[in-house]
């Protein structure tokens, strides 16, 4: 069986972390290809190297303007390389892929990782009508399902839910932080809080600026990171620098991340909008104290009752929780109990890459059927 997965680019982000770690448990019999049409980015770089022969560039879309030549060429790659089934994860993904699928006459398999909730309406309007050329679709969450469903007309038979994985082999605790913070150039006892988010709006790092001065103001004396690049990062710059923050750090796009979650004595995402962010189950595997905004993705991972989830536009409670979390050793023993019963309810990657190769199966057949999260 192969599968194809097509970007348009893969930068440091969700969709494209999960697809390393699709490739490394692929089960046998399965074989699966990435395809970028515009350029490869700092994650398609890094699983072309580690992957060889599996991740394509193949360079047909240039600028944001539609090429109607791009979906003829994939559709004839698709059928030169007998792939059985299309499956996109991103916007414009969607829309060469889908289209080429149709032409190249396999079926395709949209991946929703972001709710619809404020979405153009020329974008809702596209994909509803890829929506209905598609043979399946997976969201994240029982309630993306329900939003796909009620936004695009789907039946709710055709859309499978698959809760992101929790990857126990590259994320786990540091077996010695101190050597670990000493191999990284990190103080061994200065207490690091930080993030690992693009620099883009959704993931609101005005507000952990603001955040970090609150926390500043009460007596905090380490370091903010934060992990990631992105559009915004010079206006991030220009709001620590005029807060004269000396300890609020943007870190880049490190990788691998692992080591320096391993490092963090706590994490935290303040996101205004998730789909269900794989950052966070990193953070869970390192078994670090997490402080989230209280927003749908987040809560679909942590679940409603964590007890440091804070509103998305209170800083001023944000930056108490994370000052809470850090210095209270009560509050962070019940933080990390609740996390360890919250693991224990998620996925393992290999149960994922089963589950979702018993999916293709589904797919080819033409016998999807509705079914429970998993």
């Amino acid at each position: 069986m192969k599968i194809a997965h097509v970007f348009i680019r893969m930068p440091v982000g969700g969709a494209e972390d999960l697809m390393g770690d699709i490739l490394r448990t692929a089960p046998a019999g399965t074989e699966m290809r990435i395809v970028c049409l515009q350029e490869l980015g700092k994650v398609g770089e890094a699983l072309r190297d580690q992957f060889p022969g599996q991740v394509e560039l193949l360079p047909w879309v240039s600028g944001k303007r539609f090429r109607f030549g791009a979906v003829l060429k994939l559709a004839k790659w698709l059928r030169e390389q007998s792939v059985q089934i299309m499956h996109t994860h991103v916007y414009n993904a969607h829309v060469y892929g889908v289209l080429a699928a149709r032409r190249a006459g396999i079926p395709a398999v949209m991946h929703h990782h972001k709710t619809y909730a404020t979405m153009r309406w020329r974008r809702k309007l596209v994909l509803r009508a890829l929506s209905h050329r598609t043979a399946a679709h997976i969201t994240l969450s029982a309630q993306t399902r329900a939003d796909l469903c009620r936004a695009f007309g789907i039946a709710p038979e055709r859309v499978r839910v698959f809760i992101n994985p929790m990857d126990e082999d590259t994320f786990h605790p540091a077996a010695d932080r101190a050597a670990l913070r000493q191999s990284l150039g990190l103080n061994a006892t200065t207490p690091l809080i930080g993030t690992v988010a693009a620099l883009t709006p959704p993931k609101n790092h005005l507000l952990n600026v603001t955040m970090t001065v609150k926390l500043n103001q009460l007596g905090f004396a380490g370091r903010f990171l934060a992990f990631g690049e992105g559009g915004e990062r010079t206006r991030i710059a220009e709001a620590a620098q005029q807060q004269k923050l000396v300890n609020f750090e943007l870190m880049g796009s490190r990788r691998p991340i692992a080591p320096w979650l391993q490092a963090l004595d706590v994490f935290t995402l303040g996101s205004t909008w998730e789909g269900q962010p794989l950052a966070l189950l990193q953070a869970m595997a390192c078994e670090l104290p997490i402080v989230a905004s209280r927003i749908e993705g987040n809560e679909a991972v942590l679940g409603p009752e964590h007890p440091a989830l804070f509103e998305v536009s209170d800083a001023t409670a944000y930056a108490a929780t994370v000052c809470r979390t850090l210095n209270d050793a009560t509050f962070r023993s019940a933080v990390l109990a609740h996390q360890r019963r919250r693991r224990s309810e998620l996925p393992t990657l290999r149960d994922y890459s089963r589950n979702l190769a018993e999916f293709y199966q589904t797919v080819l057949a033409g016998s999807v059927t509705e079914n429970q999260p998993r």
